[in-house]
């Protein structure tokens, strides 16, 4: 997956399912996504070692993706969208 695709992927599902993540994870991955501050930044901002931010980010990503596996929310929208550009 292409970086620029990775990130618009990982912002949709953090706007899908970004409440079903911890506060702190909820900070990392909009900082990240959404502001687009680098690691050592939200680090920085947050007085906490880039080594918990990436853990914290790496955690919230695989559960983005859980909760993606298991409701397919996002993949359904996407389809839902398919069919409208179809139609139109």
């Amino acid at each position: 997956m292409v970086e620029i695709e990775k990130t618009v992927y990982f912002g949709n599902l953090l706007e899908l399912y970004g409440k079903l993540l911890s506060p702190v994870q909820q900070k990392v991955m909009f900082d990240y996504y959404e502001q687009d501050l680098t690691l050592s930044e939200i680090a920085e901002n947050n007085n906490i070692s880039r080594q918990a931010v990436y853990d914290a980010a790496r955690k919230a990503q695989n559960k983005l993706l859980d909760f993606e596996e298991k409701v397919g929310a996002l993949k359904q929208i996407e389809k839902l969208k398919e069919r409208i550009d179809g139609n139109i």
